[in-house]
């Protein structure tokens, strides 16, 4: 039962300060900008002599490196190889790179699976693991519990 309640506290502590934390280096997040690639461009499609592909934007939050929740507008950009550089694109660009470079792009701009979901899931497992555990413990903690008025019981007798 001690465990439980210490791992609790800590996972509690680590939620709730994450400022004090983050300072310090114990919980690892990010918030902002994502940029997920979504198309592989032609090799002779390039901005500023620098080839481009194109991407999703997004906003999103993240606590060790797992993807918690996405926010904010999701748009297309042309995002350079080396994804440190975006340019914004409009419906006129677009249309140019479906027509001019048969590029085949969806109407809406789409989030991967691991990104939109898959943080979710571990999330989820991990919290009904910590839930479980504790709930195996505190069965565990009564079961003792029982044996031990049992032997009272039988030193009377």
């Amino acid at each position: 039962m001690k465990r439980t309640i210490f791992t609790l506290s800590l996972f509690g502590i680590m939620l709730f300060a994450a400022n004090t934390a983050s300072a310090k280096g114990v919980i690892i997040y990010s918030n902002g900008e994502k940029i997920e690639l979504a198309k592989e461009l032609p090799a002779d499609v390039t901005i500023d002599g620098t080839h481009v592909n194109l991407g999703v934007m997004y906003d999103q939050f993240a606590i060790f490196w797992i993807p918690m929740w996405n926010y904010g507008e999701t748009k297309f950009v042309l995002v350079n190889d080396k994804k440190n550089t975006y340019w914004d694109v409009d419906e006129e660009t677009i249309e140019i790179l479906k027509t001019d470079f048969n590029v085949e792009i969806s109407e809406k701009p789409t989030i991967g699976f691991w990104n939109k979901i898959g943080g979710k899931l571990i999330w989820g497992a991990l919290i009904l693991l910590a839930i479980w555990g504790w709930w195996s413990s505190r069965n565990d903690e009564d079961e003792d519990d029982v044996k031990e008025t049992e032997e009272a019981v039988e030193e009377k007798e």
